[in-house]
């Protein structure tokens, strides 16, 4: 079946004629009442084309670098967080990137479903036996990406997740060393720390 877009006025009989006729483009305007540039867009396609297209378009752009994908796909894997509180987490590192742009990153990589294992720790698994505090700390190894400098080298995501609020604190770093560790840990304190969150008080 030949699809018609519902606005259209013009059908593909209509089209196809337009296509074969050697008429001036502003006379066959006039007769059916459409622009100039519509009859020359028919005509550009011929007597076998006339059915509309998608306007979808055939690849759409990323919001996000490659380092950015790799740090969603990262959390995802260290914390098995649904959709939405993936997204409330990389909202406050990666403002730019919403719901959708998190959804179709996790699609990509094939991680938009979680695995048993990880659905079995939502919503309220093993987090509410801890007390507000105990944190847990994790380093995964980002691929070797180029940065927004254009320098291409391997980075580092340290995780920390406060057990029993779910509060997380993330940054990516250069390297895996003691130093960068200590500096992390640090910055984690000062955000766990911060009003509004549970161990403030």
């Amino acid at each position: 079946m030949l699809a018609i877009h519902p606005n259209a006025r013009t059908t593909p009989a209509v089209r196809a004629e337009i296509a074969r006729s050697s008429e001036a483009s502003s006379v066959l305007a006039r007769r059916y009442g459409v622009s100039a540039e519509t009859i020359r867009k028919w005509r550009h396609r011929g007597p076998t084309d006339c059915r509309d297209r998608s306007a979808r378009p055939h690849k759409l752009p990323w919001r996000a670098t490659d380092e950015e994908r790799a740090i969603v796909c990262a959390l995802r894997r260290s914390t098995g967080f649904p959709l939405d509180a993936l997204t409330f987490v990389v909202s406050h590192f990666l403002p730019h990137l919403n719901r959708d742009s998190v959804y179709r990153i996790l699609k990509a990589e094939g991680l938009n479903r979680l695995l048993p294992s990880e659905q079995a720790r939502k919503p309220h698994g093993i987090f509410k036996d801890y007390e507000v505090g105990f944190v847990h700390v994790d380093v995964k190894h980002l691929p070797k990406l180029r940065d927004r400098d254009g320098v291409t080298r391997k980075r580092y995501l340290y995780v920390t997740i406060d057990r029993a609020s779910r509060f997380v604190h993330l940054a990516v770093k250069d390297d895996e060393t003691a130093a960068s560790a200590v500096a992390f840990l640090t910055e984690a304190l000062g955000a766990f720390f911060l009003p509004g969150h549970p161990s403030a008080h």
